[in-house]
């Protein structure tokens, strides 16, 4: 794995111990990019390593428009499953987001329901989103890893 070129800008004051992983995320420490080391130091010493159900679906939804083999597939969502506790969506999280997306949508071009989801379960669960994904860039509870 590569050392990140740049340390991560932190939009909080705070370290917290849970730390929610998104799709963008998760592809960074598959495809071993400049910020995959960041990403295993994040799982590894996170107390709590969070991945968002609705992320697997969007992973698997990229791998199959990539034509990656099913086999491969399965591979790497069960790695995520077992380096991660995986969030199924409960009732508090869905109405956190549709909050989150209210707000975000009037803000945010092209923010969407499923970035609502990921940032809902960061601040549920009390901890910190970890993404490239330009749309949470600004956003508290936020380790910004993209350019």
């Amino acid at each position: 794995m590569k050392k990140p070129s740049q340390p991560p800008q932190k939009n909080i004051k705070q370290t917290l111990n849970a730390v929610v992983f998104d799709a963008h995320a998760w592809v960074e420490y598959a495809l071993d990019s400049p910020n995959a080391e960041l990403m295993a130091e994040k799982l590894s010493s996170a107390q709590q390593a969070l991945t968002p159900a609705t992320v697997l679906g969007e992973l698997k939804e990229a791998m199959l428009r990539q034509n990656i083999p099913r086999q491969k597939i399965s591979a790497i969502l069960h790695y995520i499953k077992n380096k991660s506790t995986v969030i199924d969506i409960n009732a508090e999280i869905a109405e956190k987001a549709g909050e989150i997306n209210f707000k975000h949508k009037r803000r945010t071009k092209d923010w969407g329901m499923l970035d609502s989801i990921v940032y809902a379960v960061a601040i549920t669960k009390k901890g910190q989103v970890i993404t490239g994904d330009p749309h949470f860039k600004n956003l508290r509870n936020t380790i910004y890893i993209g350019k």
